[in-house]
C-alpha cells in the first residue's frame, strides 16, 4: 500500500467503525466524574474501545510507513489524548517488529489550531506553531481528534503545502456524520460518530470535559452551563 498523497481525499482507507446514532451506554455503567455527569445524556464510545481501535490504527500506520521515517504533527489541544496513545502503541509495534535495532520511525511536532467557540464553527482557524520549514521533502502525518466539518483540516493541508512537503496524510479518531461536513476524508480513521455534540478522550467544549476517559454526549444543560461568549468577527 502506497503512503496517501492525495490530502481530504482518503483514497484506500479502511472503513471505520460505525457508530448507530441510538447506540451508546447509560451513565452509570461506567466511572464518570460528579462534576460532569448531569451534563452528559450517555458515553457513547467506552475507553477500553477507544484505545484498542487506536492501537490497531497504529498498525495500519506502521503496514503503509513500513520503516520510512515521517513527520507526525499533533493538532492541539483536542487531539493531545488521540496523539499520546497513538505514540505508545506505534512505539511498541516498530520496536517489536523490527529484527534489527530499530530506526527512529518518526519525529514529533505540535501545532495549535483553533476553530470552535461554544459548539459553533467558526469560518477563520488560527495556526500557532514552530518553524515548519524543516517538513520540506519529508513524509507527513496530521493527528487529528475529530473530522466535523472537514474546513479546520483543509485549511490546514493548504497551508502545509506551502513548505513543500513529500506527502500529507491524515489519522482522526472520529469523523462526525453531519450535513456540514465538505467532503474531506483522513486516510486512517477510528470511528464514524453521529451528529452529536461529544466530549471526552481529551474532546472538550470550552475548556471543558477533556478529562473524561470515555466519549460521551452533553445535554442541553451542560451546553448553556458552560456556554462562552464568542469573539467579535
Amino acid at each position: 500500500m502506497k503512503i496517501p498523497n492525495n490530502p481530504g481525499a482518503g483514497e484506500n482507507a479502511l472503513e471505520p467503525i460505525y457508530i448507530k446514532d441510538d447506540d451508546g451506554y447509560d451513565l452509570d455503567t461506567f466511572l464518570i466524574p460528579d462534576h460532569y455527569k448531569n451534563y452528559l445524556t450517555k458515553v457513547l464510545i467506552p475507553n477500553g474501545v477507544l484505545r484498542n481501535r487506536i492501537e490497531k490504527l497504529a498498525f495500519d500506520i506502521k503496514r503503509v510507513y513500513r520503516n520510512e521515517e515521517f513527520h507526525i504533527i499533533c493538532l492541539l489541544k483536542g487531539s493531545r489524548g488521540f496523539f499520546s496513545a497513538l505514540l505508545k502503541y506505534l512505539n511498541r509495534i516498530h520496536n517489536y517488529s523490527s529484527t534489527e535495532s530499530p530506526k527512529h520511525l518518526y519525529v514529533e511536532h505540535y501545532v495549535r489550531v483553533k476553530s470552535y467557540c461554544n459548539d459553533q464553527s467558526l469560518d477563520r482557524i488560527e495556526i500557532v506553531s514552530e518553524d515548519l520549514s524543516c517538513l520540506k521533502g519529508k513524509h507527513v502525518l496530521i493527528v487529528e481528534d475529530i473530522i466535523d466539518t472537514g474546513k479546520t483540516l483543509s485549511k490546514f493541508c493548504d497551508y502545509l503545502k506551502k513548505f513543500e512537503v513529500k506527502t500529507i496524510a491524515i489519522t482522526c479518531l472520529f469523523i462526525k456524520r453531519t450535513p456540514l461536513w465538505n467532503g474531506f476524508k483522513a486516510d486512517f480513521v477510528g470511528f464514524s460518530i453521529p451528529d452529536s455534540f461529544v466530549v471526552g478522550y481529551s474532546l472538550d467544549y470550552n475548556e471543558k470535559f477533556r478529562d473524561l476517559d470515555h466519549l460521551c454526549l452533553v445535554n442541553e444543560e451542560g451546553i448553556n452551563k458552560f456556554r462562552t461568549t464568542p469573539p467579535s468577527a
